[in-house]
């Protein structure tokens, strides 16, 4: 939500030239939802059921990446506020490391499934 306030507001990206970045941010920002969401409602009983879970934990943490590059360009060319990138990001890294310790959590345990 805080990324889609950010990138909707016209003092950090101007309306005539905002398309061009802030689209792909909010569709990342959205992903990573997504993803969150859909490896949290893998019930895992199986291996194949981990393996699945695994992927959208992935597929999350890729969309973090992508996401932060993104608005590693857009702070460059829009000069977002200091202060404000760096909430931002503090708020996206964050997130990236709470995904990354359920990912390793869910290694542990399901670690003996079959």
């Amino acid at each position: 939500m805080y990324t889609i306030h950010i990138c909707s507001n016209e003092k950090n990206f101007p309306k005539r030239l905002r398309w061009c970045m802030t689209n792909d941010i909010v569709k990342d920002a959205r992903d990573i939802h997504r993803y969150i969401r859909k490896a949290n409602s893998v019930y895992v009983a199986f291996r194949s059921d981990f393996e699945t879970r695994r992927q959208f934990q992935n597929q999350a943490i890729a969309s973090i990446d992508a996401m932060l590059g993104d608005m590693d360009i857009a702070y460059a060319l829009f000069n977002v506020d200091d202060d404000r990138i760096d909430h931002w990001t503090g708020l996206i890294i964050e997130v990236q490391n709470l995904v990354r310790e359920w990912r390793k959590s869910d290694q542990e345990r399901y670690k003996n499934l079959k």
